[in-house]
């Protein structure tokens, strides 16, 4: 190899460390190891009872382990939070020391609201790649992270020497370790079986809705029972509609990670696009979005901010219309069409406001006029219980064949009251 060969490859080199420092400044790192992130510790202290009576507020105390200098430089971290599911933080400060306490300004951080920190290093005057958001769900304490700074948190969904897996889970599917905690408000504030939300004063629905609500007389869905639901058995192949994929088992972690990963609801940072018929891709997932509660009785309120329908088009790929948009004539369906041959369908990823409507589902942005349109808005994550059904004409798993199916769709909304919110007809 010639000296200036080896010349022209430091010069690419070093001039692709130049360019990377330059676009890494603030990007934020997820925990799944995509990048180097701070480690962070969670500790949420429940302030004393007073009269015998319990206080709903704590101290929430954040503790990590020091960021090295890149450049020989001194590091400090900048703290900032966000009551509002994560669309606008405020600075609480710049400290040098590896811990931080927030009691609100001394009158405690209410329990059952939901708070987002972000912190991140800092050396010398310059912003740092090193930056990790932090939900914290007081009074309880998060088990999918923090694994580091306390190592028992293992234990909740894994045992040594008796794993009914090869991931040496302590039950039989990763779905059935989940539904020890998110089933019947147990060990988490979530139960995503009847669609529950822990408040200081009971319950609410959650904001994924329902997977199987039995119907209890004077819930908070009215006691009626779910009629509709994405799959979390395991054991039996489901086919999605709208997709190419042919039937394949799903679960929790279809969609979600045991383990933090920054998005929002520890949602997967990659997941398996179907592209044809036993055929997928590997796709990068990125949800910014949060949960608002700022009231403790009132439970929470979806702030959604960006990357919903890249999730939900990994496997529903045919639903994701821009306005218009049709099929290519009454043929057997293909990639480069839409799943129902020579039909339109509604579109998404527009804004209500840019047609002079207004809705109050649930849209995708940063509470502006330009906040757009998403699976969500229409439908549920987890499950519906509205009783009105919809025939739909969809494409099977094979990717070649269009059947029929009677469905209420995850529908948010009864009837056509979905479409009566925004078009006011």
């Amino acid at each position: 190899m010639s000296v200036y060969f080896k010349r022209c490859l430091l010069v690419l080199f070093f001039g692709f460390t130049i360019c990377l420092f330059i676009v890494l400044p603030n990007q934020r790192v997820n925990a799944e190891g995509t990048g180097e992130s701070i480690v962070v510790s969670v500790e949420i202290n429940i302030a004393t009872e007073e009269n015998h009576q319990p206080i709903n507020t704590n101290e929430i105390v954040l503790s990590w382990k020091a960021v090295p200098p890149v450049s020989g430089g001194t590091i400090s971290y900048d703290i900032e939070k966000s009551t509002d599911g994560g669309l606008t933080f405020v600075p609480k400060g710049n400290v040098t020391d590896l811990t931080w306490t927030d009691n609100n300004n001394s009158s405690g951080v209410p329990n059952y609201t939901n708070v987002i920190y972000r912190l991140s290093s800092v050396e010398g005057t310059t912003n740092s790649p090193f930056s990790r958001p932090i939900n914290v769900f007081p009074p309880n304490i998060n088990v999918h992270d923090n694994y580091m700074s306390n190592t028992n948190l293992c234990k909740t969904c894994h045992v040594t020497h008796n794993g009914e897996t090869a991931e040496l889970l302590n039950e039989p599917t990763a779905s059935a370790v989940c539904l020890t905690c998110h089933q019947g408000l147990t060990n988490s504030k979530y139960d995503v079986i009847d669609g529950y939300t822990k408040t200081a004063g009971g319950i609410t629905r959650s904001l994924g809705g329902a997977f199987a609500n039995a119907g209890v007389a004077g819930d908070p869905w009215g006691g009626l029972s779910t009629t509709s639901a994405h799959s979390i058995d395991e054991t039996t192949a489901v086919s999605a509609p709208g997709g190419l994929n042919a039937s394949k088992p799903m679960g929790c972690t279809t969609c979600h990670s045991a383990h933090g990963t920054g998005n929002y609801r520890m949602i997967k940072n990659t997941i398996l696009q179907p592209i044809a018929a036993n055929t997928s891709i590997p796709i990068n997932i990125n949800v910014v979005a949060g949960a608002k509660a700022i009231d403790q009785n009132a439970g929470e309120t979806p702030v959604y901010i960006s990357g919903i329908e890249t999730l939900c088009q990994s496997c529903h790929s045919d639903y994701t219309a821009s306005a218009g948009a049709g099929g290519s004539g009454l043929k057997v369906p293909t990639r480069s069409q839409f799943g129902t041959p020579g039909m339109y369908r509604h579109p998404v990823n527009i804004a209500p406001a840019d047609k002079g409507l207004t809705t109050l589902l649930p849209l995708e942005g940063r509470g502006d006029n330009t906040d757009k349109m998403m699976c969500l808005t229409c439908h549920y994550a987890h499950g519906s219980t509205v009783k009105d059904t919809n025939i739909s004409t969809v494409v099977a798993g094979d990717g070649a064949i269009l059947v029929t199916k009677v469905s209420s769709n995850l529908k948010r909304l009864e009837g056509m009251k979905i479409c009566q919110d925004c078009h006011k007809k």
